[in-house]
């Protein structure tokens, strides 16, 4: 039988193998060590870019929360500023009863009442009368009582008719909050 030889061996192959040989082993290296080191230098890195972009959203948040809290903050000492003080709690009485007149609406008696807040910076202060007048005037009144003071709200109205004349009666509740707390007396248990 006859051998069969793939690789027939030569003198030049030799040489060759001699040289190639040692070359396929270092690209081998140089290979593996080019994947280890994209290894070790890609997945830390997009580990820490990762964690960089999350630092920079939590960043991007803690700016947008700041400037909503300082944009509520503007707007709370605004409306801070146009309370009014409970010594002009009064006064304020004094200008519904003008404004109602100029209005042709008649206010025949008003009553207030304080109520203190969970804390000693403010009292929520309430008013309340009936306005009677023609229903036309009473729409005006209220309109330019809630637009010439802002701070005032309406808690309770009630409409009905007049039994003496051809008009309107309204209940009215109005309340603001009041910048300092008046002193109350103590109610005294027994």
């Amino acid at each position: 039988m006859m051998k069969v030889h793939i690789l027939q061996e030569s003198k030049t192959t030799l040489k060759l193998s001699q040289y190639l040989i040692p070359m396929l082993g270092i690209t081998c290296l140089a290979v593996v060590s080019t994947l280890a080191t994209f290894g070790m230098t890609f997945y830390p890195a997009k580990a820490r870019l990762e964690q960089t972009q999350a630092l920079h959203q939590a960043a991007q948040q803690t700016q947008v929360q700041t400037q909503t809290a300082k944009q509520t903050q503007e707007i709370l000492a605004s409306t801070w500023k146009a309370l009014p003080q409970y010594r002009e709690f009064t006064d304020l009485s004094l200008e519904i009863a003008d404004l109602a007149q100029r209005n042709h609406v008649n206010v025949p008696g008003m009553g207030y009442d304080f109520k203190p807040l969970g804390n000693p910076i403010g009292t929520k202060g309430t008013f309340a009368f009936e306005a009677e007048g023609d229903y036309e005037a009473l729409r005006k009144f209220i309109y330019e009582l809630e637009k010439r003071w802002p701070y005032l709200f309406i808690e309770k109205l009630s409409a009905e008719d007049s039994k003496k004349h051809n008009s309107v009666i309204f209940k009215l509740t109005v309340s603001t909050f009041l910048k300092e707390s008046p002193e109350l007396p103590k109610k005294k248990t027994i």
